[in-house]
């Protein structure tokens, strides 16, 4: 049986590059405000602020949010 490496990263159109948080962007969303903490996962993993991220129109957040659940995914392990 062939071993299967995880994704680490995914291209979304006109966004850039999601990357699952590293250690120290986990440890910074744990101090982020509870109400913003899911957001802040999708915009660290893009590089972005969560005051950026919730300038982005709600299609490319979408995305985002998509290629963060594909990257997390057990079938992805």
């Amino acid at each position: 049986m062939l071993a299967r490496a995880p994704f680490t990263e995914v291209e979304i159109e006109d966004v850039g590059t999601y990357r699952l948080p590293s250690m120290w962007q986990w440890h910074r969303i744990k101090r982020v405000k509870r109400a913003d903490r899911g957001v802040a996962i999708l915009a660290f993993g893009c590089g972005m602020t969560v005051r950026q991220f919730r300038k982005l129109p709600a299609d490319k957040q979408a995305l985002v949010e998509h290629a963060h659940l594909v990257l997390s995914s057990p079938s992805n392990c």
